[in-house]
């Protein structure tokens, strides 16, 4: 069993804050009922309008993992609102728990949109991408060997 995010692509009615109509916020809670009833269901949330947002750019290497991280100083942020029609923004998003991207899909496919894109990917598990005796940062870490006294 994974965890998986589906998240929302902005759109520019979206984006707009024009909130949902009351029949697509009853096929979404009907969606999300479905979620639940099926356990499936972790956490799903809309997101306010880009323009009450903004991104902080990390210049290059500050993901390398033998660079150190970025200084602060270097750090550009930029405030939204951002331009839909040629960013990628999210809406919204669900975390769900499947037995695969598979089941996953099937999920996605049942959500009640038109016009509009979902996207799925699974969510790193530390457990299984770093083995069971990894730190919250993927280090791994010592056993103790049980002949130690």
């Amino acid at each position: 069993m994974g965890r998986f995010v589906m998240y929302l692509q902005e759109n520019a009615r979206s984006d707009s804050g024009v909130m949902p109509s009351k029949a697509q916020l009853e096929a979404m809670g009907a969606y999300n009922k479905e979620l639940m009833d099926a356990k499936a269901f972790v956490v799903g949330e809309g997101l306010m309008p880009t323009s009450r947002g903004a991104r902080v750019y990390f210049p290059a290497n500050a993901d390398e993992a033998d660079e150190p991280p970025a200084p602060k100083d270097k750090l550009t942020v930029t405030r939204g609102p951002f331009d839909v029609t040629k960013e990628r923004c999210m809406a919204g998003f669900w975390v769900i728990n499947a037995k695969d991207l598979d089941e996953a899909l099937h999920w996605a496919k049942k959500a009640p949109f038109a016009g509009i894109d979902l996207e799925v990917r699974q969510i790193f598990d530390m457990d299984e991408s770093c083995g069971a005796s990894a730190d919250a940062g993927g280090k791994p870490i010592e056993e103790e060997s049980k002949d130690k006294q």
